[in-house]
């Protein structure tokens, strides 16, 4: 990294609901980070089991751990801009609350950042584990993209992204349930214009077995309604003319840029 008199922080937002079982793994894979000047923003989306209770016991390790505590449940999209709001970093880095960073994954990224003045949103390759964290196989991700690409298939997960907080300052992720990442990164593009990965893996998501995204029927509904929604105003056979265009695209991804 390129030495500078003031090292930039890096605000970390991890929208949390009721993921006790996974989210010391998660804590700690930031506390492991090579890059240290970060603040882990934590908000707990009204949990009914023991993870307020972590969270708590982590801020009492680390002043640079911190917990936001709704009194009711929002959603992760309501979360993560709380988080957002809250957030003092020069970067803003997303992580979910059951995945796990590898360790130098912000000294790198920060450093494909600092290459580029006009590079402002990054994110990376990534593996796939199971519940009990064993690794299957992991996602090669486009090297560049930009609205028209993204528009067709959501290349991007999650907790690979860091972005300049600078562009984020007219852009918030959508109340929708679903597909509120794929919607904000959209609209993140619109300000950024493309998106540049770290091609290597920085990240290991985690993926039940009963999870939507592992039930590709169930994925039908949740993409014609946010296509419909966000792309067309309410307008269906848009919206699946549209899913039919992003079918071959979405299965080309999952056989050709999976590799095991």
């Amino acid at each position: 990294m390129s030495m500078k008199e003031k090292v930039e922080l890096v605000s970390i937002v991890v929208p949390v609901y009721n993921s006790w079982n996974f989210l010391g793994e998660t804590i700690d894979s930031v506390l492991a980070q090579t890059f240290e000047n970060w603040e882990l923003i934590l908000v707990d989306d009204n949990s009914d089991d023991s993870s307020r209770e972590l969270i708590k016991s982590y801020e009492n390790r680390d002043k640079r751990i911190r917990g936001i505590f709704l009194e009711e449940n929002k959603g992760a999209g309501y979360t993560r801009n709380i988080g957002l709001d809250e957030s003092r970093g020069d970067f803003i880095a997303f992580l979910d609350s059951d995945d796990i960073w590898l360790p130098r994954k912000l000294e790198k990224q920060i450093e494909l950042l600092e290459m580029d003045s006009k590079l402002k949103f990054v994110y990376s390759w990534y593996s796939i584990i199971d519940e009990k964290g064993l690794e299957s196989a992991y996602f090669v991700t486009p090297k560049r993209i930009d609205y028209a690409l993204l528009k067709f298939n959501n290349y991007i997960l999650t907790s690979s992204v860091i972005c300049r907080k600078e562009a984020l300052e007219n852009v918030r992720f959508p109340l929708m349930r679903r597909r509120q990442d794929w919607a904000f990164f959209l609209d993140l593009l619109r300000v950024t214009g493309f998106a540049e990965a770290l091609q290597e893996v920085s990240v290991k998501y985690r993926k039940s077995e009963n999870s939507l995204s592992s039930n590709r029927l169930k994925l039908i509904m949740p993409n014609l309604f946010f296509f419909s929604t966000y792309f067309y105003r309410g307008n269906k056979f848009l919206a699946l003319v549209h899913f039919i265009g992003f079918l071959p695209v979405y299965f080309h991804n999952k056989i050709f840029n999976k590799r095991k």
